[in-house]
C-alpha cells in the first residue's frame, strides 16, 4: 500500500468514525463519508468496500490502542507478597494515548451507542471489552492469591465482574455525554471507583493489614 493510499483510507476512517458516533452506523451512507473526505464514491470504494469494512478497520484500530494501554506481564510480575493497593493500580491502570484520545472516545460512544442494534459491534463489546477485562482482572487476583497478598477464599469470579462493570458504566456514561473525562462532570471518578473496590477487596480478604486503606467501618 502506497503511502497516499493509506493516508487516504486513515482520512476515511477518522471521517467515518466522527459521522457514525454522531449520526449512528445505518444512518451514514457511504456518499456522506466521500463528500466528507473530499473524494466520488467510486473512489471511496476502492479503499473501503463497505460501511462494513470501514467498521471492522475501526475495530481493529480499537484493538490495537488497547494492546498499547494494557499493562505488560512485566509489570504485574513486580506485584511480590507485600503489594497494597495503589501498588496493584497502578499495575493495571491504563491511560489513553494523548495523540488518540478523542479519536478512542469517538469509538467507545459508537460501540455504546450501537451495541444494541449491530451484532458485529455486541460480539465486539462482549468479547473485546467485557470477558477479555473479566479473564485479565480474574488472572491479576489468582496472581494476588499465588503470592500470598490475598487469601484462597477469596471470590475472584464476583470481584473481577465487579472490577469490569465499573469500568463498563463509566464508559456507557461518557457515550451519554456525562463520562468522568468531561470538564462538566463531577463526583468520583472510574480511578476513584476502583481505589475503593480495591481497598474493600484488601480489607476483607488481605493476608495482613494494609496501611492504604480508606474504608470506614472495616
Amino acid at each position: 500500500m502506497g503511502i497516499n493510499q493509506a493516508l487516504t483510507r486513515h482520512k476515511i476512517a477518522r471521517a467515518s468514525l466522527d459521522l457514525f458516533s454522531r449520526k449512528g452506523f445505518t444512518e451514514t451512507s457511504m456518499r456522506e463519508i466521500s463528500a466528507v473526505v473530499g473524494i466520488n464514491a467510486s473512489s471511496l470504494y476502492n479503499h473501503f468496500k463497505s460501511k462494513a469494512a470501514i467498521l471492522e478497520h475501526l475495530l481493529d484500530d480499537y484493538k490495537k490502542i488497547a494492546n498499547v494501554m494494557k499493562p505488560t506481564s512485566e509489570s504485574l510480575g513486580k506485584l511480590t507478597a507485600n503489594a497494597t493497593p495503589a501498588d496493584v493500580m497502578a499495575g493495571f491502570t491504563m491511560y489513553l494515548p494523548k495523540d488518540d484520545e478523542a479519536y478512542y472516545l469517538k469509538l467507545i460512544v459508537l460501540l455504546f451507542q450501537e451495541q444494541c442494534r449491530n451484532s458485529t459491534i455486541q460480539d465486539f463489546v462482549v468479547d473485546s471489552l467485557v470477558q477479555w477485562q473479566e479473564s485479565f482482572i480474574a488472572s491479576l487476583l489468582n496472581q494476588l492469591v499465588e503470592t500470598g497478598v490475598l487469601r484462597p477464599d477469596i471470590d475472584i469470579d464476583f470481584w473481577a465482574k465487579a472490577h469490569t462493570s465499573i469500568n463498563y458504566t463509566f464508559m456507557a456514561r461518557y457515550a451519554l455525554g456525562i463520562g468522568d473525562t468531561m470538564p462538566q462532570y463531577s463526583g468520583k471518578n472510574s480511578e476513584e471507583m476502583l481505589k475503593y473496590l480495591y481497598d474493600t477487596i484488601f480489607a476483607l480478604h488481605g493476608t495482613k493489614c494494609q496501611d492504604s486503606l480508606t474504608l470506614h467501618g472495616l
